[in-house]
């Protein structure tokens, strides 16, 4: 560093200031006050200049001092590492010294294990008999309690010889073999936990402790069960019958219940009574409905959070009534009978009538819908296809008594005052078509307007036909007048009955026309409709 050359600068630097200060005459009176500020200003600098130096001085001291006790702690480490690696050379020699002492100490374990479990190991038989009585008395705390015992002496003293390093088989064999009446009890016991769980929804309205004490068990063998996996992470040892996973099985047992009670609704069969379908969808709905209720109200309080019974229920109650209703379906449905299931699928079950009713208000569109879209499409193709195939019927038997009427030789009906001649067939016709567009407006929208489609398409194919037969008429009556006496009054009825047609297809489309869907294709068809009758 050039110091001289810094005081050059500085000398500079001042020289300048002092030119700054002192530009007027008058200024050089300010001379002393200027003078007392440079001094203060300097001594305050030089206080900061201290300050720091000290500051600085005292980091270094700390920082010395910390390094000096760094390496006194190292030269510590040093040799107790040094002396850790001498004691090591002399554990072979110490291992073979206490072996004695570990054989000793395995021995005092298994004594231990053996005197703890003295009083189970010799009162078995009759441990067996007492836990069996209690089953049979329904006390399944006793049961259980006592079979809970016999477990732990009998996984302890498994545990003991898995320990040894030379394992004898037939102590194992043994051993196993005198306390093979336990696996027997836990199976008993497993049994009637599964008979009270399967009428769970029955006995929470009479008993629920009866169901408390149950879920008690199982929650108390969930606990055994995960003690075992982890000391068979630990160990590599695993008790017989572990993991026994009754809470696992006990949600099954109530599927199967719940799909029991879906399944027991059906008491009636198409050949016994023809609204077999309908019943067994309205007792259906009113067991679904009362089982949520005591799901909601009285399952809750007794089973455990981690249950999430009430949701387990909903979704248990749709699986198994949505396989329920796909096996029927499989089966065959036969006339109304799609009506009833695609009305109560898609209206009555996520309606207020079961799902949404205020007691339950279940949110349907977490647990899906109850059948699937393809499913339900199928449904309505077969639906559309009978209404086609007794469409077909009902026209092709109308024109045949129509035609039966021209044969008569007798006039038509008509009107006494204006002489309109007419007959009953286009409004019966369409009286059919409003009847069934009725039925599957309950149902929904979408499926009324295909409906309706098919109904124009149907009307047009039934106009088609009564032209050929119109036109065999005329060809008869042309061959032979006289087997016809009244031909003219006929063709006025015809003229007229087209007319009819013409003014109830007008009507059904104000009745049933929906504005934006698929417009084409239903201005399409009822233009075929109406140039059919013109």
């Amino acid at each position: 560093m050039d110091v001289e050359h810094l005081e050059l600068e500085a000398k500079a630097t001042a020289t300048k200031h002092v030119i700054n200060m002192l530009q007027r005459p008058e200024q050089l009176e300010k001379v002393e006050q200027y003078k007392r500020r440079v001094v203060r200003k300097k001594a305050s600098v030089e206080a900061m200049l201290k300050t720091a130096m000290q500051s600085q001085l005292d980091g270094v001291r700390v920082g010395l001092n910390q390094l000096q006790s760094a390496l006194h702690d190292m030269q510590e480490i040093k040799q107790n590492l040094k002396w850790i690696e001498e004691s090591f050379s002399s554990v072979p020699a110490l291992n073979s010294k206490l072996q004695d002492v570990r054989e000793e100490n395995m021995r005092h374990s298994q004594y231990v294990t053996a005197m703890e479990n003295l009083k189970h190991i010799f009162t078995v038989p009759e441990s067996v008999e007492k836990t069996k009585q209690w089953i049979n008395e329904g006390k399944l705390l006793h049961t259980h309690q006592c079979l809970t015992d016999l477990e732990n002496s009998r996984d302890d003293l498994l545990y003991e010889l898995y320990k040894l390093p030379n394992q004898a088989p037939a102590d194992k064999i043994m051993l196993k073999a005198y306390f093979e009446d336990v696996e027997g009890l836990s199976q008993l016991l497993e049994k009637q936990l599964r008979l009270v769980v399967s009428r769970t929804l029955n006995t929470l309205r009479k008993e629920p402790t009866e169901i408390v004490t149950a879920l008690r068990i199982i929650e108390r063998e969930e606990k055994a069960d995960a003690f075992a996996l982890q000391r068979q992470r630990q160990s590599g040892f695993l008790p017989p019958g572990r993991p026994k996973r009754w809470r696992e099985k006990a949600l099954e047992v109530l599927e199967k219940s719940v799909a029991q009670r879906i399944e027991g609704t059906q008491v009636d069969e198409r050949a016994d009574d023809k609204m077999w379908l309908v019943r067994y969808l309205e007792l259906t709905r009113q067991l679904i409905l009362e089982d949520l209720r005591v799901v909601k109200t009285l399952c809750v309080p007794c089973f455990p959070p981690q249950y999430d019974i009430v949701n387990k229920f909903v979704n248990m109650y749709h699986t198994c009534l949505s396989a329920h209703l796909q096996e029927l379906i499989q089966n065959g449905l036969e006339g109304n009978e799609y009506v009833s299931v695609l009305s109560w699928i898609m209206n009555t079950y996520a309606g207020p009538d079961l799902m949404q009713h205020p007691e339950l208000n279940i949110d349907t569109s977490v647990i899906g819908p109850l059948l699937s879209n393809e499913v339900v499409e199928e449904l309505q193709s077969l639906y559309l296809k009978n209404m086609e195939r007794n469409y077909m019927d009902w026209m092709q038997k109308t024109l045949e008594k129509e035609k039966e009427d021209w044969r008569k030789g007798t006039a038509p009906e008509g009107d006494d005052q204006d002489g309109y001649f007419h007959t009953v067939a286009p409004v019966i016709i369409f009286q059919m078509i409003d009847q069934n567009l009725q039925v599957t407006k309950t149902i929904s929208q979408e499926l009324t307007f295909k409906a309706l489609l098919l109904s124009m398409g149907q009307v047009t194919q039934y106009g088609k036909m009564y032209r050929e037969a119109i036109v065999q008429f005329k060809i008869r009556h042309f061959e032979d007048r006289s087997q016809v006496p009244y031909f003219t009054h006929y063709i006025i009825t015809i003229v007229n009955n087209c007319l009819h047609f013409v003014e109830l297809a007008q009507q059904m489309k104000q009745l049933y026309w929906i504005p934006g869907l698929h417009d084409n294709e239903a201005a399409d068809k009822l233009e075929a409709l109406l140039s059919t009758f013109q």
